[in-house]
């Protein structure tokens, strides 16, 4: 005799996210993500975090293999959801989307955690300029209101113009053009006419950068090796979502052979930090890129977390110096926003 299924309603849910487990809603089953898979997961763990108490559906089923889907995946089912009228499931607020995050450790009776607040929210009700279903996170005032933990009303949705009903059509709508897009092998990447051209250009600059540099015209190979450089992370930017070979241990190995050993950026921090990145915490400052060959992230960008030059890196004497002013261009580019 098959054991019974659960059904969860929507306050069960909740519930259970409140008390610190990452629920997330695959067609009509519930699952639970456990906290040592969040830091495992390929795609970082926010990419998660930013679905607890929401149907995930389309973005599982766009970024996973059938085998994921069909092994990992249902390991982590602990029943199914109670869909409201219409069969539409009206989705929650993820904690963090609201600054709340969930540290966790394992202490004597077992796995522990408590909840902190990293950001305060803003609605249209704080800043008229804001959509009635906007939610700002901007740094958390240490001087304001002190909460333990998050509510019910924290994971409450605000207004939204578009209906449940709505909202269903349009996932319905794009799980159809998934699947055309899947039949017609769109998906696919066509390593010949794909990625042969682009391989031709790069390596037709770079030999070009070379020539002209040993015929001393400088200007002429910097321009050509910053486009190699600039050419290149569109390559790494592929591989880092699993665009080119789709086998995640193959596409990382040859990101870290273009990215870490070619470009000096480490594309297992870039993933991490690109995913989901959280935009507060440092709204208040100006945003600087400075890119050293690909990246080297200083205070104030967006991406999560915060790269910070070491105080011998800060030293001048310490950083290299290009042979020729015109690599200048490849060493550093400030962008302020």
């Amino acid at each position: 005799m098959a054991p019974e299924v659960r059904i969860w309603t929507r306050e069960e849910i909740a519930t259970r996210i409140l008390d610190g487990d990452n629920l997330v809603i695959y067609r009509d089953s519930l699952l639970r993500i456990p906290d040592s898979w969040l830091q495992a997961h390929p795609g970082g763990a926010l990419a998660i975090l930013h679905f607890v108490g929401r149907d995930a559906t389309d973005e599982i089923e766009a970024y996973h293999f059938d085998q994921t889907l069909n092994g990992r995946m249902r390991g982590y089912i602990i029943g199914k959801i109670e869909r409201g009228p219409g069969g539409v499931w009206e989705p929650l607020v993820p904690p963090v989307a609201k600054g709340w995050v969930r540290k966790t450790w394992v202490g004597k009776g077992g796995r522990e955690g408590t909840w902190e607040r990293e950001a305060e929210t803003r609605t249209k009700a704080d800043d008229d300029t804001l959509l009635e279903s906007e939610v700002l996170l901007v740094s958390k005032d240490a001087k304001g209101k002190t909460v333990e933990a998050p509510t019910l009303a924290t994971l409450t949705p605000p207004p939204s113009a578009l209906s449940p009903e709505v909202q269903q059509r349009h996932s319905d709508s794009y799980r159809e053009l998934h699947k055309r897009v899947t039949a017609a092998g769109l998906y696919e990447t066509p390593f010949i006419t794909g990625y042969g051209p682009e391989f031709i250009r790069y390596f037709s600059a770079l030999a070009l950068s070379t020539v002209a540099y040993n015929y001393g015209w400088f200007k002429t190979s910097a321009v050509l090796l910053g486009f190699v450089w600039h050419q290149m992370t569109f390559f790494v930017h592929d591989l880092g979502h699993m665009g080119v070979t789709h086998n995640w241990a193959l596409d990382r190995v040859i990101a870290i052979l273009a990215a870490d050993l070619f470009g000096g950026l480490s594309v297992g921090w870039w993933v991490s930090a690109s995913t989901a990145p959280l935009l507060y915490r440092h709204l208040a400052r100006p945003l600087r890129l400075i890119i050293t060959t690909f990246i080297i992230v200083s205070p104030g960008t967006i991406v999560k977390p915060i790269t910070h030059f070491s105080l011998f890196s800060r030293h001048e004497s310490s950083r290299p110096r290009p042979r020729h002013p015109a690599y200048a261009v490849l060493c550093g580019l400030e962008s302020i926003s």
